[in-house]
């Protein structure tokens, strides 16, 4: 992913990405993570990120209509390494107030994690105490 890309590609994405891309928290497996999404009426334009980006994921969906659409709507979601790639890549080059997303987004999740106890030393052991 994102080896090919050219620059048309990459200033086409960064445009979708100001005008309908999000950065949400989602829990799976009740461990809380940052993922991107997409979500568009039009699947073919969702098969144009994949192309443009090198990714070999596809769309998912048609699920009902959701906000204002009547239209049944398709999710493209990143998560993971492929979350990272695309961040490197896409923070320096946005020009909107989105560009303030992914590190508020990281600090949230920071937040979250730290109150469900899922940051630190997992399986701290006191020998004092368990002696």
């Amino acid at each position: 992913m994102l080896k090919n890309i050219t620059s048309k590609d990459l200033h086409w994405f960064v445009g979708l990405f100001e005008s309908f891309g999000a950065v949400q928290i989602e829990s799976t497996n009740k461990t809380p993570t940052l993922v991107m999404e997409f979500k568009s009426a039009y699947l073919d334009r969702l098969i144009e990120i994949c192309r443009a980006l090198g990714y070999e994921g596809a769309p998912s969906g048609p699920r009902k209509p959701s906000g204002h659409s009547v239209q049944p709507q398709y999710l493209l979601t990143f998560r993971g390494a492929n979350f990272a790639m695309i961040e490197n890549v896409l923070v320096k080059h946005l020009r909107t107030s989105k560009r303030d997303i992914f590190a508020r987004r990281r600090a949230e999740l920071k937040a979250l994690r730290e109150s469900l106890g899922l940051s630190g030393g997992r399986f701290v052991i006191d020998a004092g105490v368990t002696a």
